[in-house]
């Protein structure tokens, strides 16, 4: 099934080269800056682009409710609570905050899916 939503994204600097982080659960630093979210923790959203250099502007997905795509770390079930994994990718969630829910299965790690965004804090 497909998702057609007009997403509205915020624009941050980027921490790092970000170019190979799209899909990516993204959490905004002390810095000010995009990085991507460590395992299990709150997210702050879901990188949109692909910044390459530390300090350009970053699309960032923020607002729970919203339907976005997600990259995959691991297979996970259509409807599964999501985590971001070590690497900020999507996996079925555990013990760390939920941060989507899955709409679509996704066959396994580079799996990009659409996700309903909540952000648990």
């Amino acid at each position: 099934m497909a998702y057609e939503v007009g997403n509205h994204a915020i624009s941050v600097p980027a921490s790092a080269d970000l170019s190979a982080k799209q899909f990516l659960f993204g959490t905004i630093d002390a810095s000010g800056q995009v990085a991507v979210t460590g395992a299990g923790v709150a997210a702050d959203g879901v990188i949109g682009d692909k910044p390459a250099a530390a300090g350009r502007p970053t699309s960032l997905y923020a607002t729970p409710g919203m339907v976005v795509k997600v990259m995959c770390g691991a297979a996970v079930a259509a409807g599964a609570l999501l985590e971001a994994d070590a690497a900020g990718k999507a996996v079925t969630q555990a013990a760390g905050k939920i941060l989507a829910k899955a709409l679509e299965a996704g066959s396994g790690d580079g799996a990009i899916i659409p996700a309903l965004l909540i952000l648990q804090r």
